[in-house]
């Protein structure tokens, strides 16, 4: 018949451990799904429309015209974003030079000169 005797409280014992795992692997499934709806979420999630800044208290309502121009020769070879300027990299027979530009005011002024 059997050769080995059951013993009352060692079935015991493994059934609260058969519901551990089984818990356990449950948690692992559902953590599983999360992840995977948070990606496909995040796939197809259209991105925040930009936000339009707030203008300037006495700023100009229309855009400004620069009346400035480039003496002849001269070349803008860059143009970048400094803080709530624009640097605009001149180059010429003279030398190179950077002009930070306000936009909002129309203020041109010389920032590098070499």
């Amino acid at each position: 018949m059997d050769a080995q005797p059951r013993l009352p409280g060692r079935a015991q014992d493994l059934r609260g451990l058969k519901l551990l795992v089984g818990g356990l692997g449950a948690l692992v499934v559902l953590g599983t799904a999360l992840v995977i709806g948070v990606i496909i979420h995040r796939l197809y999630a259209k991105p925040p429309a930009p936000s339009m800044p707030a203008p300037v208290p006495g700023a100009p309502a229309t855009l400004p015209t620069l009346t400035n121009r480039l003496p002849a020769g001269d070349s803008i070879k860059s143009i970048a974003a400094a803080g709530a300027s624009l640097a605009i990299w001149v180059t010429g027979p003279d030398g190179d030079q950077i002009l930070l530009l306000n936009p909002v005011t129309g203020q041109l002024s010389l920032a590098v000169s070499k």
